[in-house]
């Protein structure tokens, strides 16, 4: 696993990797080898060679919470930059992954899963029907687990919706969000946000879905 510095700030080139425990073991090993030569920086992890997936967002996400100095910038697949128009719609049981910035006006909309690779400008609208992912800053307007089911759950690098929706649960939560990706969930009626340290295994959260 390569690190590089340009312009654009470091990034963690994760390529050429067979499966994604590998990727995870070799990433915690780089952490726990330069964390102290980062020092408190924000670093973006290139990946290549693999799909995105819960199980490798979530263990590059609870990776980098074992070093509070570091920041996870951002997650980028292949190295490619934003495409301008937001990828085709998987089969409902598989998870939409958008490469772009969301801004005002647009709306993304799917059955299960999506992934956002990049921002949710304010007046953007993101709606699942099952869980919300996004690698970048999310400011907009984000619904999860629609329309009824309240076991799902919103991830985001910065956390600062203007309004979240997890089932028929509504909530504003505060402008300022904490400098580290964090989660959102339904516990007890209310939307509770908690640092987002790692997931479970793709649909361990969904085991009381009807």
């Amino acid at each position: 696993m390569d690190i590089k510095g340009d312009r654009r700030g470091l990034r963690i080139l994760a390529h050429g990797f067979s499966n994604e425990d590998e990727l995870l073991a070799d990433l915690q090993r780089t952490l726990e080898r330069h964390h102290q030569f980062f020092g408190r920086s924000a670093l973006v992890v290139e990946v290549s060679g693999m799909p995105f997936s819960e199980h490798l967002l979530g263990g590059i996400a609870g990776h980098f919470s074992a070093f509070p100095a570091l920041q996870l910038a951002g997650v980028v697949h292949d190295g490619q930059s934003p495409s301008p128009k937001p990828v085709p719609a998987a089969p409902p049981e598989g998870a939409l992954i958008v490469r772009m910035t969301l801004r005002s006006g647009q709306v993304v909309e799917h059955a299960a899963d999506i992934v956002v690779a990049g921002d949710v400008n304010p007046g953007a609208r993101v709606i699942a029907g099952g869980d919300v992912f996004v690698l970048g800053r999310l400011r907009g307007l984000v619904m999860a687990g629609q329309p009824d089911r309240e076991n799902a759950a919103v991830y985001a690098l910065r956390f600062e919706p203007s309004q979240i929706r997890i089932g028929s649960v509504w909530a504003i939560p505060p402008g300022e969000s904490a400098p580290r990706a964090e989660m959102a969930r339904v516990e007890n009626g209310q939307v509770v946000v908690t640092p987002w340290t790692n997931l479970p295994e793709p649909g361990d959260h969904r085991s009381g879905a009807d």
